[in-house]
């Protein structure tokens, strides 16, 4: 079975190649296809028109562009491309990882172009069954047949974790009396980085420790995170991209992750990655009771608060400073390891044969 994945984004996400990985034990060969432009699409959908399933994770690199315009041309384009390789008998299979881009740009125009792209899919994968619900509600469909669900994979064979805490707080020069808070990976503006910050310094807790670690989007949200953190020590930023090798430095520091968002940019499907990071290195979990996370976390491993509650980041964090963290992350990493990739893999490939048995 040939299998193309779009587009290729292994390189700040291990969750493609550790998908790819476990169906190639099911005889699946995967090839991945790279972003192009417009005017290259055309000769990348014929290229594909031999392959057996055409797997789409994310769809707004290939919707939108810098102007209406273009974004109505591009998605023209890609969706035209979806309908030459239906003709060539490809089945297209779409994991729907957010409902529109997070970054919120052209959201009208490319939710109208995503619900044709649902339209011409045989099969759609969402990682939980609030995520089911959203999908059917915001792409209008009305067979839920359509949708099959599958767990978001683990992470725990995915970085290197040979180092301990007082290893990796020896290399960050951070007390092991610290309490530290670990905000970790891609800081895009969705993720309420700035309100994090501010409920940390209403903690007012002296051997409290906040962590801010990864590659900002923009260099004004860089700025924004900087300007709030001025003058308080019990602050780090690391603005940098950090290798899946050198992960375990950051997350093995820590005591607890947090993974904050603003509500106005989550997307209902998102299974975020800094959540399954932190359960795959057994760590408790900060995170909003919204999306796909109350379906993957627990009281016993984590604090779930209400984003609609203007206290209930900074409640959480309060009552994690009582709290056994240890048996907390304990009890992540067991609930990790039961979302193993060979099965999610096994799944997935039975998905693929339905869609070639239609």
């Amino acid at each position: 079975m040939k299998v193309v994945f779009i587009p290729d984004y292994r390189k700040g996400n291990p969750y493609q190649k550790d998908l790819a990985d476990s169906l190639s034990k099911e005889g699946v060969i995967v090839n991945f296809g790279t972003i192009v432009g417009t005017s290259k699409m055309p000769s990348a959908f014929w290229r594909w028109r031999k392959i057996d399933i055409l797997h789409l994770h994310w769809q707004h690199p290939f919707l939108l562009a810098n102007n209406r315009i273009k974004t109505v041309l591009r998605s023209a384009c890609f969706i035209s491309g979806l309908l030459l390789l239906k003709l060539f008998r490809v089945r297209i299979v779409w994991t729907v990882h957010n409902i529109i881009n997070l970054e919120g740009r052209h959201r009208r125009l490319e939710l109208l172009f995503s619900k044709l792209v649902a339209r011409l899919c045989n099969k759609i994968i969402v990682h939980c069954p609030s995520a089911k619900k959203a999908v059917i509600e915001a792409y209008g469909l009305k067979k839920d047949c359509l949708i099959e669900c599958i767990p978001h994979g683990n992470y725990i064979d995915s970085h290197e974790n040979n180092i301990s805490k007082t290893q990796a707080r020896n290399h960050l020069q951070l007390n092991n009396e610290d309490l530290v808070f670990l905000c970790f990976g891609l800081l895009r503006r969705y993720r309420g980085i700035p309100e994090l910050i501010d409920a940390f310094k209403r903690l007012n807790f002296t051997k409290g420790k906040l962590l801010i670690v990864g590659q900002p989007h923009d260099n004004g949200l860089a700025q924004d995170i900087l300007r709030r953190c001025s003058g308080i020590n019990s602050i780090r930023t690391i603005f940098e991209f950090i290798p899946h090798d050198e992960a375990q430095i950051y997350v093995n520091s820590a005591d607890i992750v947090i993974y904050t968002c603003d509500t106005s940019f989550f997307s209902p499907c998102q299974m975020p990655g800094g959540v399954i990071l932190g359960m795959s290195f057994a760590k408790p979990l900060i995170a909003p009771a919204i999306g796909c996370i109350p379906d993957v976390l627990d009281a016993e491993g984590s604090f779930l608060y209400d984003p609609s509650d203007k206290e209930g980041l900074l409640k959480a964090m309060q009552l994690a400073l009582g709290a056994d963290l240890t048996e907390m992350g304990n009890h992540n990493l067991q609930l990790a390891k039961q979302l193993q990739w060979d099965d999610i893999a096994k799944k997935t490939f039975n998905i693929y044969e339905k869609c070639l048995g239609e």
